[in-house]
């Protein structure tokens, strides 16, 4: 029997497959119209030869990166200091960490990276050379989705293999692919919007490699092409794929529950009705102030940070915020396993050694609440006037991408936790061997273990919560580990 990497789904499957769900996709939203085609069971060669096939390819690679950005988001959070596992259908295993190459959320989050990349492939390579009617926007948004499911994979694993059946590459190597095909996506786009999401794609990349000179240079080309840009990744309540972090943080089946220094921004992306889903800022401007002030800082210009950040909290405070019901948040007093405080005369301490603080919790018993549903920050001005030394401005800095990138799937990354190979691909493909470096996940010895990250004493009689890790302390501890803050 033929060996076949898991990840990989042979050519003469995934086109009539994937033109099925394109089909369906664009149906249900009356768009779709390349020769006036309905029949499901179209083959192959009957849509590679249609007019519009590149277009309607694209809406099939567009709906992957929804269900891969949708892996990767809930299950990074989970792994993270943000959320607790509190009762839910997920893995309960991320928490603590615990993360192996033997757990069905990294084959799921691995095989929906490689399916992002193997589909835009497959269009650029096969679908957009036989579709006269194509354009160069259309072949600069596969790219560009293309490149991210190698951004994606570069954050969130030790290292994969880059084609179907290939060899492993680093993920060093893998942020190099990307960075390939968003300076690709740039070039041929005459999309500002795109341009915007190459350029700031690109830094993303750029930062986590640590290359700090062209980070700074694609940051910086972003903020002067739009200060305040956001590219949203748009459900469908209708047709699916939904936001999956929306279903855990709102439905009453499902309850996953924010730090409680966190409480303040949770939940980020409100129920709005039945037919109604809430976007995720895949890219937004404030990353490129962060690149920015991360830079400044590892040079020692604790000026020049402190005025980055200061336009950073600028741009926060103009992002919208939103009244929501949150009572269905039953904060673990029906089915969860742990008691979450739930009223805003709760004090929060960022660790046992630390200063209680008010506003950090919400009462949920109320009919609505105040959250932010872009980017949301405790840090005030007059906290970034305050900072006087390096480490202060990395833990303001650390802090505030926290709570901004808050239910994003970035927290993971800045911890410098990373997924392994999965064991299917090492039982599939060939050049994957096991006891290999890259079938170990990445957990750095500063990381606690047991769920002491989500860890915290909650004293209801005394409306006091005490942190067991304030985990942006323990990054700035361990600046100088390989692992984190690529900059220092």
């Amino acid at each position: 029997m033929q060996r076949r990497s898991f990840a990989r789904t042979s050519v003469r499957v995934v086109a009539p497959v994937l033109t099925v769900m394109a089909i369906a996709l664009l149906l249900g939203c009356d768009a779709f119209k390349p020769t006036q085609v309905v029949n499901p069971n179209v083959t192959d060669q009957q849509f590679l030869g249609s007019p519009g096939a590149g277009a309607t390819w694209l809406r099939g690679v567009q709906r992957q990166f929804l269900v891969t950005l949708n892996a990767v988001v809930l299950n990074s959070e989970i792994a993270s200091d943000n959320y607790f596992n509190n009762y839910t259908t997920n893995n309960q295993k991320f928490d603590t960490p615990d993360i192996t190459y033997l757990d069905p959320e990294v084959t799921s989050i691995q095989s929906s990276i490689a399916r992002l990349r193997n589909v835009a492939t497959f269009g650029l390579d096969t679908v957009l050379p036989r579709d006269s009617s194509t354009t160069d926007n259309i072949r600069a948004e596969m790219l560009f989705l293309r490149g991210t499911a190698n951004l994606f994979a570069g954050e969130a694993f030790v290292a994969l293999p880059a084609t179907s059946n290939g060899a492993v590459i680093t993920w060093q190597e893998l942020l190099q692919a990307g960075i390939g095909d968003f300076t690709q996506a740039r070039t041929l786009s005459t999309d500002a919007a795109l341009k915007q999401s190459a350029t700031l794609a690109l830094a993303r990349s750029y930062y986590r490699l640590g290359n700090k000179a062209r980070a700074v240079e694609e940051a910086s080309a972003l903020l002067a092409a739009n200060a305040t840009f956001i590219r949203n990744a748009v459900f469908d309540a209708v047709n699916g794929p939904t936001n999956a972090m929306q279903d855990v943080l709102t439905s009453s089946v499902n309850n996953l529950q924010p730090l409680p220094r966190l409480d303040f921004l949770d939940p980020k992306y409100p129920n709005r009705g039945a037919t109604v889903q809430s976007p995720i800022a895949f890219l937004k401007a404030e990353e490129a102030h962060f690149i920015i002030a991360e830079a400044a800082l590892s040079e020692g210009d604790v000026a020049k940070a402190k005025d980055r950040l200061q336009q950073l909290l600028t741009l926060v405070q103009s992002r919208p915020t939103e009244l929501v019901d949150s009572r269905i948040q039953l904060r673990g007093r029906s089915g969860g396993k742990i008691i979450y405080p739930n009223a805003s005369d709760i004090k929060v301490a960022f660790a046992p050694t630390e200063p209680l603080l008010d506003g950090f919790v919400l009462t949920r018993s109320t009919a609505s609440v105040r959250v932010p549903t872009v980017s949301g920050t405790s840090v005030t001005t007059a906290r970034i006037a305050g900072i006087t030394t390096v480490d202060d401005g990395l833990y303001v800095l650390y802090l505030m991408r926290q709570e901004i990138f808050l239910a994003e799937g970035r927290r993971m990354a800045d911890l410098g936790i990373r997924m392994p190979v999965a064991r299917t691909e090492v039982l599939s493909n060939t050049n994957v061997h096991d006891g290999e470096v890259y079938t170990r996940a990445q957990l750095p010895t500063f990381i606690p273990a047991a769920f002491a990250m989500d860890a915290f004493k909650y004293d209801a009689a005394a409306k006091t919560v005490f942190i067991t890790f304030d985990m942006n302390r323990v990054l700035v501890q361990n600046k100088t580990s390989p692992f984190v803050l690529p900059f220092n």
